[in-house]
């Protein structure tokens, strides 16, 4: 459930919402709004900062994934005045187009801006040009290194939720007992894949945080 609209605030890259509009307070579009909206500031597809949750805000945010050709007939559904339940069913396509569609360019760029330089090409396991080149979009990225910047989109939206920017390079910084005492740095680095088990338990373990509580 939401939390009152009186005292949230939350702080983000490009989101800081302080008020929530019916019916997004409600249990089944709240969490599904604000993970929404996270993923898609964690890719770098929202150029604009959002203070509000709201309606206008999820179809405004729709039509730019359309414009990428993410969840386009649904976007089109919400151009008038959507129920609850065409929310649900258009918050959980787009969230899976979401997680099912790398857009490389897009997210190192703002990968770059959230974890710093240093940080990003040692966990993505490429020299500082390559990143430049597959950032300016002078060359395509492979696709074990899209695979990897968006699955570190992915951890830093569900981060987003309890730190800020500085709060989230922390986190890949500190040693912690759930990884056996080494970092989600340490894991993340030297020829890593999404589908291997330590990646994995770090996804997991940033989206804990959405349940219990930063720790």
């Amino acid at each position: 459930m939401a939390p009152d609209n009186t005292d949230m605030i939350w702080l983000m890259a490009n989101i800081h919402i302080t008020s929530v509009i019916p019916p997004f307070e409600e249990e089944q579009l709240y969490p599904r709004a604000t993970r929404f909206l996270r993923r898609a500031d964690a890719m770098g597809l929202l150029d604009e900062p959002i203070q509000e949750l709201s309606a206008d805000v999820v179809r405004r945010v729709a039509r730019i994934l359309s414009k990428r050709g993410l969840a386009s007939d649904l976007a089109a559904r919400l151009t008038a005045a959507p129920s609850r339940d065409e929310f649900v069913r258009y918050l959980d396509a787009a969230l899976q187009a979401l997680d099912e569609s790398p857009v490389p360019k897009a997210e190192l760029a703002k990968l770059n801006s959230s974890l710093g330089h240093e940080l990003l090409i040692e966990m993505l396991d490429i020299s500082a040009a390559s990143l430049q080149r597959y950032q300016s979009g002078d060359r395509d990225a492979p696709d074990a290194i899209a695979e990897r910047a968006h699955f570190l989109t992915s951890v830093i939206a569900a981060l987003e939720g309890t730190y800020n920017d500085f709060g989230v390079r922390r986190w890949f910084e500190r040693p912690r007992s759930v990884f056996g005492g080494r970092t989600a740095r340490q894991l993340l680095s030297r020829r890593w894949s999404p589908r291997d088990e330590r990646a994995r338990s770090v996804l997991a373990a940033a989206e804990s945080l959405q349940h219990l509580g930063a720790t």
